[in-house]
């Protein structure tokens, strides 16, 4: 609960507080349920179509997804955020790392992909827009700059003084947070769907940095970064229970611990995912292959034949009908340099 002058009045943080402490978060919580019930529609759409399972796997990770971002949102997580740097930042962990990660691992993509017999929404999701968005080196910089932009700024002294950006604040770490996580955890119908394990592992490991040292900074400074929470005090905090101060070093260790122990299951995942690889699947090989199938089908978006039997081959060098593409391609690229040396 918030009074006029910003106080959000809350219950001393106790075991039994944080069970019984709940709000709903309407818009949120709409959200929610439609991408649930989107979701499940799906697997019910492809059962019925294909007479095919849906691994029931994936439909529990992505419903666990849901399920920690309703917690978030709803539990005495959410209910305390506004009001304890430490909230803040457990709930902060769970938006940005643990909800995306496990709805990656849901595969939705997939699922409306298998759904599209036309296959429109397949070129979509490996097309040049949503490849550019997802690239991992753009990704890794989001993820980056979005902790730095949101802690060590003045972004989040404005954010405790105007609640209605808390809600912007969460909506950009889940998005970051999905296209981080799609080409590094997903295997997706999208660009990046062979990125090679071991850039996987490389990129979780390098994504430990921005929570280690965000979090290093928060614990050691002497004075508090977020002055504005002093006025988010309720008695039973300004009794000496948590300082202010206290309270930002305990949400930096929180991030900087939990935040790197995340990251670092995630590589351990992948490590064990690269393990069971084989050939070249385990290194760049595949990786590298598709990269060269997809440059040379960009290089001539007029002839989509050509494109998708480039596309579509598993070895330019060995499929024939690929190479007989690659050359055709090739001929009407020297035409096109002639024509226009001519004219």
């Amino acid at each position: 609960m918030r009074d006029s002058v910003g106080v959000h009045h809350v219950e001393p943080l106790t075991f039994s507080n944080a069970l019984l402490s709940w709000k709903f978060a309407f818009w949120w919580d709409l959200l929610i349920a439609l991408i649930g019930a989107t979701y499940a529609v799906g697997v019910l759409r492809l059962r019925r179509r294909t007479h095919r399972k849906w691994p029931a796997h994936r439909s529990w990770l992505f419903a666990a997804g849901l399920v920690s971002w309703f917690v978030a949102m709803n539990s005495f997580v959410g209910v305390y955020s506004h009001a304890l740097f430490t909230m803040h930042m457990v709930q902060h962990l769970m938006l940005i790392m643990l909800v995306p990660a496990l709805l990656v691992y849901g595969k939705p993509l997939q699922l409306y992909s298998e759904l599209d017999e036309s296959g429109a929404r397949e070129r979509l999701l490996r097309g040049r827009t949503v490849g550019m968005l997802t690239h991992p080196a753009w990704t890794m910089v989001l993820y980056t700059v979005v902790l730095v932009a949101t802690h060590l700024t003045s972004f989040m002294q404005i954010m405790l003084l105007n609640p209605w950006l808390h809600h912007a604040e969460s909506a950009l770490y889940l998005v970051t947070g999905y296209l981080t996580f799609l080409p590094l955890l997903g295997t997706e119908p999208t660009r990046w769907q062979r990125f090679p394990y071991p850039l996987r592992v490389f990129s979780a490991m390098m994504g430990m940095g921005p929570d280690t040292g965000i979090g290093v900074i928060l614990m050691m400074a002497d004075d508090p970064l977020f002055p504005a929470y002093h006025e988010m005090r309720d008695w039973w905090i300004d009794d000496g229970t948590l300082t202010v101060l206290a309270d930002q070093r305990l949400g930096g260790g929180i991030m900087w611990f939990f935040g790197d122990a995340l990251m670092a299951v995630f590589a351990l995942i992948l490590v064990k995912q690269w393990m069971r690889a084989k050939g070249s699947e385990a290194g760049f090989g595949n990786w590298l292959e598709s990269a060269r199938r997809s440059a040379l089908a960009d290089t001539d978006e007029d002839d989509q034949s050509a494109a998708r039997s480039l596309q579509a081959s598993e070895d330019l060098d060995e499929d024939e009908q690929a190479r007989q593409a690659y050359n055709a391609m090739l001929a009407r690229l020297a035409r096109h340099d002639r024509d226009e040396r001519g004219g």
